[in-house]
């Protein structure tokens, strides 16, 4: 009974630092990745991701083009999109990596790898970070639209005619 109490008041301790942090982490968006392996590539890359201290949003589908990026990332406050491009050259895959600014929706970041179908996650967990942290560092989001809510006011009409 102790140690579960013990752990409750650790736990309720704690709760709001965790609550702050996760708001505080950046948001990248991993758009959808083609190919045979670009469901696990995206998860390998979530995965990355998340463990450098990002948060992470898989729900928004792939775009046709960049032209939406600046209103999604307003939208759904991001600070960057990661896209990815596979290519399949016989039994070999190759994966172009993009980092887009939430802020400008322009390119900061590019990384290519290709290697066997069956080596080809390895070499994405190995180079990813390596190659891309630093243009994630670089990203930032958008200036919110509009203003923060004011704060409420109360005004005594009564006094009004005086």
């Amino acid at each position: 009974m102790r140690s579960f109490l013990a752990a409750l008041v650790l736990t309720a301790a704690l709760w709001p630092w965790t609550a702050v942090r996760a708001e505080a982490a950046p948001r990248v968006s991993v758009q959808p990745f083609d190919g045979d392996v670009g469901p696990a590539l995206r998860d390998d890359v979530a995965r990355a991701l998340r463990a450098h201290g990002y948060q992470i949003v898989t729900s928004i589908p792939r775009t046709d083009g960049t032209g939406p990026y600046l209103s999604l990332a307003q939208d759904h406050r991001l600070t960057a999109f990661v896209t990815g491009d596979v290519e399949v050259h016989g039994s070999r895959r190759a994966i172009t990596f993009l980092v887009w600014n939430g802020a400008t929706a322009s390119v900061v970041g590019r990384w290519s790898a290709a290697a066997s179908s069956k080596q080809i996650r390895r070499a994405v967990a190995h180079g990813f970070w390596k190659h891309l942290a630093k243009a994630l560092a670089e990203t930032q989001a958008p200036p919110r639209a509009g203003f923060d809510p004011a704060p409420t006011m109360y005004i005594d009409a009564s006094l009004a005619d005086r």
